[in-house]
């Protein structure tokens, strides 16, 4: 199987996650706004079409695919039985919602003790996800083919947090405590706003399933490019030489 995609991000995010499961081949064509994970322009799409086709017949063994790690997430509820559970590409957000009070989170590392989050909220993001709200946040700019975790806060009311890497194989876990002054909402991916009352829990970690993208030239060619392209990338007028 493969998917065509003729649209932005969104359009994107949104094939992946028709699949909980394993994902077919996505061949992305921008369409849209923005397009940092199109790198095929809308006056490539005959060509996009025709190596769609090779590949789906099995007649080219040049093309360069990115495996994007997705992040597996569950929401227990505070008797540990299990609530919901998404795929996500980009990321999950646990923050305060609509309370005027700071979010109160207890996050583990491999049941291990981490931080308490004491902000208005904490990012988990996948490296494909670390140039979106994580970024803005900011949050270190990770290459899609590093197999890593991204923990980024919003907004901590402390002078020591900042964004941390982990890698792909650990277990991260967060939960609303008893004595947090407010409940907690989680979103994955933007979508499917859930309220966490005090004692559910939010648990991440790399999803089985990642989702394969066809690339234009190579796995950091096409990023470098569009980190250029989108955001200027350490864009500043050259010193001139010392006479």
């Amino acid at each position: 199987d493969l998917i065509v995609t003729l649209g932005g991000d969104g359009l994107l995010m949104y094939a992946a996650h028709v699949f909980s499961g394993p994902v077919p081949p996505i061949l992305p064509v921008a369409g849209g706004s923005m397009g940092f994970l199109t790198p095929f322009a809308r006056e490539e799409m005959f060509d996009a079409i025709l190596i769609s086709l090779a590949l789906a017949f099995g007649r080219n063994n040049q093309i360069c695919i990115s495996m994007r790690m997705r992040l597996d997430c569950r929401i227990f509820g505070s008797d540990g039985t299990l609530k919901s559970r998404y795929n996500v590409l980009n990321e999950v957000v646990i923050d305060r919602g609509s309370s005027p009070y700071l979010a109160s989170l207890e996050c583990f590392c491999d049941d291990v003790h981490l931080t308490t989050v004491q902000a208005d909220g904490i990012i988990f993001s996948t490296p494909t996800g670390s140039t979106a709200y994580s970024m803005a946040a900011g949050g270190s700019v990770v290459h899609p083919a590093v197999p890593a975790i991204l923990v980024t806060p919003i907004c901590p009311h402390v002078l020591s947090f900042r964004s941390m890497v982990f890698p792909d194989h650990v277990v991260l876990r967060c939960y609303v405590p008893s004595d947090a002054r407010s409940t907690a909402c989680v979103y994955f991916d933007g979508k499917h706003r859930t309220e966490l009352n005090r004692g559910d829990s939010v648990q991440i970690e790399m999803s089985a399933h990642p989702v394969p993208t066809i690339n234009r030239a190579d796995h950091s060619s096409d990023w470098l490019s569009s980190l250029k392209r989108n955001f200027n990338f350490n864009t500043r007028v050259r010193q001139n030489p010392l006479r």
